[in-house]
């Protein structure tokens, strides 16, 4: 049945999801979840589906979770134990689907044409390229109401930003624009805003027609240097080479390189 809060459709490869609820600001409701996990199940299984692109329709990309939408722990979670219990396993967690964007070995990205905010900022940090509109801007306000960004939010910004500027947007609540979020790492790229969705799709389909061996075992190794020393990480990039070497997909395109090379002598 077709969900009216968020659109799934494919083309080229690209499975391209766009939040649709503009009049709510595209809270992440139960519903946008359901579709989101249903479009990276697709992802994950398909071998013709090669990247993910998600994008919003509206003002916002997205205010955050909506917490009357089945997505804020209910009362009957008493415990610290079980919340954590909750945030790993729970259906309305956005945990696991983050942990699950890192682990799938194909391309997703991310274009916001407005505002992100809270929980949707936290499951854009999972993606591997976040482009963005001049209009966007960016903040994580869990502070303002006692908690902090604990689906990853915290932990993931720190890696890719620094202490530094996690302390501005998880501690000082401050927001920031797409020229400094572009200086600080968070998004690799900044459009128009009429130019943005047309950008970022044809940016998806070049990265989609990347060789998938290449693309899954380099977005391993570079996760794995992340939290490696130098020499290791040039252990684990040297095993993710060794393995491509092994692979049909590495002797073809390197045949097929050779021949072009020697017909231009």
């Amino acid at each position: 049945m077709p969900n009216p809060e968020i659109i799934i459709s494919e083309n080229q490869g690209v499975i391209h999801v766009a939040f649709n609820r503009p009049e709510k600001y595209n809270a992440i409701s139960m519903e946008m979840l359901d579709g989101l996990r249903e479009a990276t199940a697709r992802l994950r299984d398909r071998d013709d589906l090669r990247a993910m692109l998600l994008t919003a329709n509206g003002k916002y990309f997205s205010a955050g979770i909506d917490l009357n939408g089945g997505l804020a722990p209910d009362a009957s979670i008493t415990s610290p134990k079980a919340f954590r219990s909750w945030y790993r396993q729970g259906a309305g967690s956005l945990h696991g689907l983050g942990d699950e964007w890192e682990a799938i070995e194909k391309p997703i990205v991310v274009a916001f044409q407005g505002p992100c905010l809270g929980g949707a900022l936290e499951l854009s940090l999972c993606a591997d390229f976040r482009l963005a509109s001049s209009e966007a801007r960016f903040g994580l306000p869990e502070i303002s109401f006692g908690a902090l960004p604990g689906s990853g939010g915290t932990s993931r910004l720190v890696r890719l930003a620094g202490p530094h500027w996690a302390r501005w947007l998880v501690l000082a609540n401050r927001q920031i624009d797409a020229e400094r979020a572009l200086a600080i790492g968070i998004i690799h790229d900044v459009h128009g805003a009429d130019e943005l969705n047309e950008q970022a799709m044809a940016f998806c389909q070049s990265v989609a027609a990347l060789p998938p061996e290449a693309f899954g075992a380099g977005k391993l190794a570079i996760e794995l240097a992340t939290d490696l020393d130098r020499a290791q990480g040039r252990n684990a990039e040297r095993l993710a080479v060794s393995g491509l070497f092994q692979g049909a997909e590495l002797r073809e395109l390197m045949r097929s390189m050779q021949e072009k090379l020697s017909k231009k002598r």
